[in-house]
């Protein structure tokens, strides 16, 4: 019957179970050792369902580690992804430039070694580090958002500290200039009193020379006297000519031109001290006669009963009062005098006119006058004394000495004149 059960094939081992793999219309399984269980029916996998755990691993081991996911091979032609996206405030990493070509069948360079260290010798010490100025920020790592390499953000450049200036360095602020050259000019000053101060002792010398020694006084002060006032002859006296006095002043202004020219317009320090030797000369002779009329009235005065008049010492305290009076009033306010300029060049040219005009029509200037020219000598020295302090040439102190002792020569001339005139009567 076809229903039959049939029995089981035979084979060389013996017999074999109906289900063996291969059979048609039964469906194979793998074979199993023979100590192992077969494993379980894995269920079908529903979309959506959870996923199983992992299967444990055995202890001691470590787990895989995760693959990330492999781009796709971009083909040819097709368009390239945008690059990722920086940190807000992050520069793009620059392209590094490709290493040169080098030429077919040249070596590559070899690399750089350090020179070989010489037994004994101490081992290469390593650049100390810069020290931080007190005050200044710390140096910038790297560039700041905006700002090019080597600055911060607002700050200052590396390796300059803010305030705190290395010595010789340049200034951090431009056009700060308040101190620059202080030094110079206290040394300036200091110069320019001080040959001031030798001018009027040579002064003063060459006077008592011309005054006291016998030789100078019969072959210089005598002729000089005669020629430019007069003379006494048997108890008169004969008054030289006016023009006389007139050839006196005009010696003297050529004199001084060219002592001024050479002090203060010319480079050569030799030259500076000739035309102060040359003014100081020229002052003290042209002194001689004032202050040979200054020594007749003495004479006349103390003859008379009515006592020494001590002219010249009291002009030379008047003289030094006065210039002290305005030397510290010009060093204590610190104003400038500038504006005075005009106002001397026009009384000094009034005043010579006036001299000319009195030797050429034969008055006499009076007292009104010497006034006058005691202002004009005190406005000189303000003028020149403000000059000194603030915009001379601090080379030259020769030259600002010189033209300081013209203007306190000019005081003690006509202060001697105001008092001559004032004790004469």
């Amino acid at each position: 019957m076809s229903n039959d059960q049939k029995p089981p094939a035979k084979t060389i081992m013996g017999w074999a179970p109906n289900n063996l793999p291969g059979q048609p219309g039964q469906p194979g399984q793998p074979q199993q050792p023979w100590d192992q269980q077969p494993p379980a029916a894995q269920p079908p996998q529903q979309w959506g369902a959870p996923q199983p755990p992992p299967p444990a691993q055995p202890w001691g081991q470590q787990p895989p580690m995760p693959q990330p996911p492999q781009a796709p091979p971009q083909q040819w032609g097709a368009p390239q992804p945008p690059p990722p996206a920086q940190p807000w405030g992050q520069q793009p990493p620059m392209p590094q430039a490709p290493p040169p070509q080098q030429p077919w069948g040249a070596q590559p360079p070899m690399p750089q070694q350090p020179p070989p260290q010489q037994w004994g010798a101490p081992p290469p010490q390593p650049p100390p580090p810069q020290q931080q100025g007190w005050g200044g920020p710390p140096p910038q790592q790297g560039p700041s958002f905006g700002a090019p390499p080597g600055v911060g953000f607002g700050g200052p450049p590396q390796g300059m500290p803010f305030g705190n200036q290395q010595q010789g360095s340049k200034r951090g602020i431009a056009g700060a200039d308040a101190t620059v050259g202080v030094s110079a000019r206290v040394k300036y000053i200091r110069l320019v009193y001080l040959h001031l101060f030798v001018a009027i002792l040579a002064f003063t010398a060459i006077e008592w020379l011309l005054f006291k020694n016998a030789t100078l006084s019969k072959k210089v002060t005598a002729p000089l006297v005669d020629f430019a006032i007069g003379h006494f002859y048997e108890g008169d006296f004969y008054p030289a000519p006016r023009w006389h006095w007139g050839v006196v002043l005009a010696v003297f202004t050529a004199l001084s031109f060219i002592a001024h020219y050479m002090a203060e317009h010319t480079r050569s320090k030799p030259l500076h001290y000739i035309g102060l030797t040359i003014y100081t000369i020229g002052e003290a002779l042209i002194f001689v006669p004032l202050l040979m009329i200054v020594t007749w009235v003495t004479k006349d005065m103390v003859a008379s009963g009515k006592g020494d008049p001590n002219i010249i010492r009291d002009a030379a305290y008047i003289t030094l009062g006065v210039f002290g009076a305005l030397t510290a009033s010009v060093f204590i306010t610190k104003k400038d005098f500038s504006f005075l300029r005009t106002a001397l060049v026009v009384g000094g040219a009034a005043a010579m006119g006036l001299i000319v005009l009195s030797l050429v029509f034969g008055f006499n200037l009076g007292i009104v006058f010497s006034i006058a020219m005691v202002l004009l000598a005190a406005g000189q020295i303000l003028y020149e004394t403000s000059q000194i302090m603030q915009h001379d040439d601090t080379d030259n102190y020769v030259g600002a000495a010189l033209s300081l002792f013209a203007s306190v020569a000019l005081l003690f001339w006509y202060v001697i004149r105001i008092l001559l005139k004032l004790r004469s009567e």
